[in-house]
């Protein structure tokens, strides 16, 4: 080989190098500049506290972490950058939870990533929701890795041991869904939901746990809904925002029962830019769109919003829609307001 050409192929590979730790080094200020680490103040531990004891859960608006517990996991799986416990005390109350069973534990996973132990998650909530007893906590198992046989069966029975007497339980006469569509926050204070994400006849068969709706909304009896298009969350925030919640909303419409997950965060596609890019560039539009609520006709609809990288600022943009929602309790309207104002 000439020595010309070893100097065109130099130059090329530095420029390719050159390339990629420009747009690693984009894609990390850009990340990092929505990134919000401030504490929450000690009411929004406890924001349920001033809720109308008599309201459904699902006529309040929740704030909801999507893949909890991934914290310290690689750009491209991560998806929060709090441990359970701080999510908890931002005011979060909704936790979408994945479970791998491998090398005999039971992780918190996302995509190819393993995660903190499910023990740990549990143990957080525990902690919290017995030092918060005016507060619910809904968990979301919906999905399950690589064997997922044993890594249902371990959870179930992990959460029944950890949470024990902490769990809501359908010990009346009614179908789960009429059940969840007349559970009232003062029936579910100081304990946790569990909806379950799979046909496991042997799980769901416990009066504790409640079947969820999959992605496209074609389970039956389903207590949970919480519909996701990877197209359509693989687009633009405005794209997101203007066709995708819309045709989310739409769908719930339909059915009209049991509890309503709005999925706020966008998906990367192709595990390149990574999820903190990917909010950081939907997040101000986000808060605008649920601050828009408040004069919107799809209020009545709005229960639970989940989305990435949890702060309080982003929960209060979701939870002050309880105000317009008529369900904080009157003598504790200033103080609400007040919480909201100090924490976004």
């Amino acid at each position: 080989m000439s020595s010309k050409r070893k100097r065109i192929i130099m130059i090329t590979i530095r420029v390719v190098l050159a390339i990629i730790l420009t747009t690693v080094a984009i894609l990390i200020i850009v990340g990092n500049s929505k990134k919000d680490k401030s504490a929450p103040t000690e009411e929004l531990s406890n924001w349920q506290s001033m809720i109308i004891d008599q309201t459904r859960i699902k006529d309040m608006v929740i704030a909801g972490a999507h893949d909890a517990g991934t914290a310290g996991l690689p750009y491209f799986a991560a998806t929060q950058d709090r441990s359970t416990i701080d999510l908890l005390e931002c005011g979060t109350r909704y936790l979408d939870l994945r479970v791998s069973y491998a090398k005999g534990k039971l992780l918190i996973y996302h995509g190819p990533s393993k995660g903190v132990a499910l023990a740990d998650v549990l143990d957080e909530v525990k902690q919290f929701i017995t030092a918060h007893n005016t507060e619910n906590v809904i968990l979301d198992f919906q999905h399950f890795d690589e064997k997922d046989t044993e890594a249902q069966l371990g959870a179930i029975e992990m959460t029944e041991s950890v949470l024990d007497g902490l769990l809501i339980a359908n010990d009346t006469n009614l179908t789960d869904v009429e059940f969840i569509d007349t559970l009232t926050l003062e029936q579910a204070r100081g304990k946790c939901l569990v909806v379950w994400g799979r046909e496991n006849e042997t799980v769901l068969n416990k009066s504790y746990v409640f079947k969820r709706n999959n992605d496209g909304g074609t389970r039956t009896d389903s207590v949970i809904h919480s519909y996701y298009t990877g197209s359509l969350n693989k687009k633009s925030s405005s794209k997101y925002i203007s066709v995708a919640l819309p045709a989310y909303i739409d769908k719930y419409k339909e059915e009209n029962c049991g509890l309503f997950v709005l999925q706020g965060q966008l998906t990367d596609g192709l595990f390149v830019f990574g999820p903190q890019f990917r909010e950081a560039t939907h997040t101000d539009k986000m808060n605008k769109y649920l601050d828009s609520l408040k004069q919107s006709d799809d209020l009545q609809y709005i229960n639970i919003v989940i989305r990435d990288f949890i702060s309080p600022a982003k929960n209060c943009h979701t939870i002050q829609l309880n105000m317009d929602k008529g369900v904080v309790d009157e003598n504790y309207l200033d103080q609400f307001g007040k919480m909201i104002g100090e924490n976004m």
